[in-house]
């Protein structure tokens, strides 16, 4: 049921370089924060990996409006279209609420545990999830949560599953790129790319971040020294794949990817083990086949795994925004050649510097690791501002209606007002429903 009442403690604040405006609400549960969703005057958003709670605040102020008590823990990021809202929990349901009340729609207990974020699209709920041993994509009805269809498929899906262009996209924990169909979900292909995001379709083509685990060559010795162990530093790049057949057409410039690594020394490491153990997983269960996601990205506990989002891409108009290695860079998606690029001040050699990408209206943005939001011109790659919002951002932030919105790692979300209209366009996670942008 949603409960009145919840302590959220919401502070007000004026950012000192800029004069910005905003709110800063504390969640109890003080975990990392996921992306929020914004829509029609609301913020959604769960209280992180291990806790039980959604919250909708009021988006000009951070006030509590509702708050709902999940009877599973993990809430992943929310999806918003119209009145509903819908998200997953890492153990075990789906569930769809009325965004005005937080009363629950319907819930279906998929899998334990879910780590991807589901898509809506054409009337449907996408959702990967586990059971006895195997994955399965299935679409459910949005409005009653009844099943149209599944699809046996290889692993869980990385990040979210993706509604663009009349199908449905998704990268698996094993590498594969997989699309089908959303009427029916006869497979229309799957391919092996060794894909470590979730895929992003624009103008008939998907691309997709790509482990190379080969050699580098000139690897800086002062990062390598402070990395776990010896060998190779696996390398990553953006790969461009056919939407017809998922054959290859173009590789970007691949680049030296740490984060990719296994065995990494993270003083947060400590953490993300307690989190697991909180919620019963002292080692991952055989249901994850955390093994393979360990190969490909280098992470091996359940926390981790659903916090993920990779180099996810972006593609607006001709142009690939990534940050692949750790470097924002804007690339001809047709030619492969750098327009402009801005790499951060990064500390860490084995956590990732940027979140992915927001891109609309000929903006950009992205969240750091050092605890800054940084606002590009799409066009030019200069710095329109640079907000420092005083704790690590992983995860990607939403940008609506003149505002910014990011969940942090202190267990806080922020926002605040940067009083240009522009910044708006991408108001949740992969910027609107089916994680491909608004259109």
């Amino acid at each position: 049921m949603a409960l009145e009442g919840t302590t959220v403690r919401v502070q007000a604040f004026r950012c000192r370089d800029y004069g910005f405006k905003g709110w800063r609400a504390h969640i109890p549960s003080r975990r990392g924060i996921p992306t929020p969703a914004v829509s029609e005057g609301r913020v959604f958003v769960g209280g992180g990996f291990g806790s039980h709670d959604i919250y909708a605040l009021d988006a000009a102020e951070g006030r509590l409006l509702w708050h709902l008590r999940t009877s599973d823990d993990g809430p992943t990021a929310t999806t918003v279209v119209g009145t509903r809202v819908v998200f997953n929990t890492e153990s075990c349901t789906l569930y769809t609420v009325a965004g005005e009340s937080g009363q629950i729609v319907w819930q279906r207990w998929l899998g334990d545990p879910l780590l991807a974020q589901p898509a809506i699209g054409d009337g449907k709920v996408f959702a990967v999830y586990p059971h006895r041993g195997e994955h399965f994509l299935a679409a459910f009805e949005l409005e009653t949560g009844s099943e149209s269809w599944k699809l046996h498929v290889s692993h869980d899906a990385i990040t979210a599953v993706v509604y663009a262009e009349g199908a449905v996209f998704f990268s698996t924990f094993d590498g594969r790129v997989w699309c089908v169909d959303p009427a029916t979900g006869s497979l229309q292909w799957e391919e092996k790319r060794q894909a470590t995001s979730a895929p992003w379709v624009a103008a008939g083509k998907v691309y997709v971040a790509q482990k190379n685990p080969g050699a580098s060559s000139g690897a800086n010795p002062q990062r390598a020294r402070a990395a776990d162990g010896e060998g190779a530093w696996p390398r990553e790049r953006t790969a461009r794949v056919s939407r017809r057949s998922g054959s290859p057409e173009y590789r970007y410039r691949e680049k030296e990817a740490m984060y990719l690594r296994g065995k990494r020394r993270l003083p947060e490491m400590d953490s993300y083990q307690k989190y697991d153990a909180g919620v019963g997983f002292s080692s991952p269960p055989p249901s994850a086949k955390l093994r393979s996601a360990e190969a490909l990205i280098g992470e091996h506990l359940v926390s981790r795994a659903q916090r993920f989002q990779g180099s996810r891409p972006v593609v607006v108009d001709g142009v690939l925004y990534q940050v692949t290695g750790d470097e924002l860079e804007a690339t001809d998606a047709e030619k492969g050649h750098t327009l402009w690029k801005w790499r951060c001040e990064h500390r860490s050699v084995a956590e990732r510097a940027l979140t992915p990408p927001a891109v609309a209206n000929g903006r950009v943005w992205v969240g750091t690791w050092e605890g800054r939001i940084v606002s590009f011109d799409a066009a030019t790659g200069e710095v329109r501002w640079s907000v420092d919002v005083g704790a690590p951002v992983h995860w990607q932030p939403a940008i609506a209606g003149g505002s910014v919105f990011a969940g942090l790692e202190d267990g806080s979300l922020v926002s605040f007002r940067t009083g240009d209209p522009s910044d708006d366009g991408w108001p949740m996670w992969g910027g609107g429903p089916g994680h491909n942008g608004l259109s």
